[in-house]
């Protein structure tokens, strides 16, 4: 990005372009110039930086929002291609479709489930206790043994694969 401010060199070298540290303050300080110049040119400096910052935020915000955009569409198309497919499978040069069937937990109330499995035996096996955190994968193999959980289920899912 082009600066806004012209900005004396002489403060540019005192200060490591990439991080923004000033390297040398005694240099910096020792900088033959006006105090009143050498002040404004770091300001100048800093009001830049934060033009680019603010620059920087708004490109991140849009592109956050473009891959939003890009992810629903990319929902909605595998939605439209699993009822199309209707079961079948499709396969061309350039690309091979078809369903998958999984099982995935379905927790409707992890507050419940979680006090639930705190008093369990070995809560460890299917809490995470740095805030806790349900292990959907060892309750998915726990109810499908048969084990209950009251605030969760298991669910049937369908997804669809493209290659």
């Amino acid at each position: 990005m082009r600066p806004i401010y012209e900005i004396d060199q002489d403060i540019l070298d005192c200060v490591d372009m990439e991080t923004g540290e000033i390297l040398d303050t005694n240099r910096l300080n020792a900088l033959q110039m006006e105090r009143e110049r050498k002040l404004e040119g770091v300001a100048l400096w800093e009001k830049d930086l934060m033009a680019e910052a603010a620059a920087v935020k708004e490109e991140a915000d849009k592109l956050l929002a473009r891959k939003r955009a890009l992810d629903n569409k990319i929902t909605s198309l595998k939605a439209w291609l699993l009822i199309a497919l209707n079961g079948e499978k499709l396969k061309t040069p350039r690309c091979n479709v078809y369903q998958t069937h999984s099982t995935r937990v379905s927790v409707e109330d992890e507050e419940t489930l979680v006090r639930y499995l705190q008093l369990e035996d070995e809560p460890e096996k299917y809490l995470r206790f740095r805030e806790p955190e349900l292990r959907k994968d060892e309750i998915k193999k726990a109810l499908k043994d048969g084990a209950f959980f009251p605030g969760a289920c298991l669910e049937e899912t369908e997804s669809v694969v493209i290659k």
